[in-house]
């Protein structure tokens, strides 16, 4: 059998081969375990003994569950013992250029492959749903963290813990639970008293903001069990319900930081995997708890193209790397006879499958913030799916073991290639906003009925990157504006979780709470203002959930709001909240000329706003109507209709 030292000098840098090989194979790590570095802007982990690398893993690198052996993947049925699978299995990751185990892998020192185990630290410390301000918090915390790290203590390849996973940290259903507990539960009580000094004990302030439920007519009643309070159309509680989850979330990171380092002290604190989503103020209450911050990640078109507000957000909101801990395609043409049966990403061929997650693997690499990426997952779910229901050809293998060929091969040659490009990523920053702001043409024609962007190839040109948003929040999506002889074309990619059923109101959802797009545009014509508003309405299939329905409305000087039929100009993806995508096609007409040609100037104002007006941002000028209490202040934007 090969050596580790010389299995990994084949794939590895000397360096990297070196130490992992002497601290794997021979145990003589030094004291210090694995770290974090930055150098230039650029942020990578590290060996021990200082050497940097970029963390490519693959997630569930094991031999499969027993349950599934007739339908899914399962390694007795390809292998005459773990050991031969072991081997088998990181030559495969190694040739593909993978070096680490993600979640959910076999810990075996049979292999060299370093390692981030999930242990559910905040589940089985009851941190989230319970008590996480009760007195003992932190020694029940430090107990569990000493049981789950057990098992790897002596383990040299792992390199630090998911502390939990897909958390979420959706704001108001904290909120709503928390508020409705009994006030034996410290957690109430704190919320109770944030309540409380927010409106300065004034009871007329609260009933601005929100509309208590049946019973509640004090603060003191508030303290009783089953007290719940609903968002007034109109008011500001979203804000308030914000600085309970940063509470909230602030508590569990400090926590289970403690437990950890108590425990564990040389492994790295890696975050809960953040569920394709993040809450910007509980990444800001992270802050100084996290070595490494892990965000599980949906490309955002079958291209691979990933939206770097979500990133750039990142680097602004907190000072840790980020590792993403979970990413994945998946094509209709497989052989596990997965159905791919929900809202992430697939396409409709290995072909396309193949040439996607590539691009998506150089999109990830060139974040500076960016310290690793993390494939979901070895094999394909089992043909008639997992325990749960999902049922996706995620794997970069079948059920029957075989490797997807296009997918190994152009992941390979993208793994390959992480190294470099993140270290180019030194010299990347967003330029500065430029007096004119070109407006690129389309390069393909714009559908707003096909449930897609792909008439949008040249996103990186489209891209408007000068958003604003009052710190020390960030801009919570990306605006992309091209033009047509016919048409002003626009789409909106953003994040905005909302509950959607904490707002008191009857009949329709007020047009106020919706999640809003405007543009104010003047082509030579004058001012005009258009607004998409997203509204939720019950899912015509789906019991208890909503569809967005995009309305478009005309907005005068006074904010007046005169509706205009949204077909074939406006559409909304089939996205699920938090994950909102809107394409616009506002025609020359609308903007009160004939048609749009090179060199044409605009003056424009753009801005988004959350559902319930949590925040706004925008780009130009001072947004008119609702938004404008939390828009960033700046100058109208002049743009010009780019020929090139």
């Amino acid at each position: 059998m090969k050596s580790p030292l010389r299995m990994l000098k084949r794939h590895f840098p000397l360096s990297l081969a070196v130490v992992v090989a002497l601290c794997l194979a021979a145990a003589t790590c030094p004291a210090a375990g694995f770290g974090v570095s930055r150098d230039h802007g650029v942020f990578w982990l590290t060996l021990p003994g200082g050497p940097r690398f970029f963390s490519i893993g693959a997630d569930t690198v094991n031999g499969g569950d027993v349950h599934y052996k007739d339908h899914g993947y399962y390694f007795k049925n390809f292998y005459p013992d773990a050991a031969a699978w072991a081997a088998d299995t990181q030559k495969r990751l190694y040739a593909w250029r993978f070096n680490t185990r993600g979640g959910w892998s076999d810990p075996t020192t049979a292999m060299t492959l370093p390692l981030v185990p999930e242990i559910d630290l905040g589940r089985n410390a009851r941190l989230h749903w319970f008590d996480p301000f009760a007195p003992d918090a932190l020694e029940k915390t430090i107990a569990t963290a000493r049981r789950l790290v057990a098992p790897y203590k002596d383990n040299l390849a792992v390199i630090g813990y998911f502390t939990d996973n897909e958390v979420g940290w959706w704001n108001a259903p904290l909120f709503r639970w928390y508020l409705g507990n009994e006030w034996a539960v410290y957690t109430k009580r704190v919320l109770w008293r944030m309540i409380h000094d927010h409106y300065q004990g004034k009871w007329d302030r609260l009933l601005a903001d929100f509309v208590p439920g049946e019973g509640v007519a004090s603060f003191e009643d508030l303290k009783k069990g089953g007290a719940v309070l609903h968002l007034r159309p109109g008011g500001q509680g979203i804000h308030l319900i914000q600085q309970f989850t940063a509470a909230c979330a602030g508590r569990y990171y400090e926590l289970v930081y403690k437990a950890l380092k108590t425990v564990d002290p040389d492994r790295l604190v890696m975050g809960d995997r953040l569920p394709l989503y993040y809450n910007q103020d509980a990444v800001l209450a992270s802050r100084g708890h996290l070595d490494v911050l892990s965000t599980n990640y949906n490309v955002d078109t079958p291209d691979g193209w990933v939206a770097p507000y979500y990133f750039n957000g990142l680097a602004r909101l907190t000072t840790a790397p980020v590792l993403i801990s979970e990413f994945f395609f998946a094509a209709n043409e497989n052989r596990s006879g997965n159905v791919n049966n929900g809202h992430l990403m697939h396409v409709q061929t290995q072909a396309e499958r193949a040439a996607g997650a590539a691009a998506a693997v150089r999109h990830f690499a060139a974040f500076q913030n960016v310290a690793g990426i993390h494939w979901f997952q070895y094999y394909d779910e089992p043909s008639g799916g997992r325990g749960d229901g999902e049922n996706f050809n995620m794997g970069l293998v079948d059920i029957h073991n075989k490797p997807y060929e296009r997918l190994t091969a152009a992941l390979a040659q993208a793994n390959a290639a992480v190294p470099a490009i993140h270290a180019a990523s030194a010299g990347t920053h967003t330029p500065p906003q430029p007096a004119v702001i070109p407006i690129h043409p389309a390069k393909a024609a714009v559908n707003v009925t096909d449930d897609s962007l792909a008439d949008w190839p040249d996103k990186a040109a489209t891209r408007l990157p000068w958003f604003h948003v009052p710190a020390p929040h960030v801009p919570f999506g990306d605006v992309h504006l091209s033009w047509s002889p016919d048409s002003l074309n626009l789409f909106n990619l953003a994040q905005n979780y909302a509950d959607l059923f904490l707002l008191a109101h009857n009949g329709d959802f007020p047009v106020s709470e919706t999640y809003q797009i405007h543009l104010e545009v003047d082509a030579g014509a004058g001012l005009k203002h258009f607004a998409a508003c997203l509204e939720p309405r019950p899912h015509p299939k789906y019991k208890g959930r909503f569809e967005l329905v995009p309305r478009l409305f005309a907005v005068d000087g006074q904010g007046k709001l005169t509706e205009i039929p949204a077909k074939g100009i406006v559409q909304v993806l089939s996205k699920p909240l938090p994950h909102i995508a809107v394409e616009m096609r506002l025609p020359a007409g609308l903007l009160g000329v004939d048609k749009l040609a090179p060199g044409m100037p605009l003056k424009m104002t753009i801005y988004a706003t959350t559902f319930y007006r949590e925040m706004t941002m925008t780009l130009g000028g001072v947004p008119t109507g609702h938004g404008k209490r939390n828009a960033a202040r700046s100058l109208p934007a002049s743009a010009i209709l780019s020929g090139n």
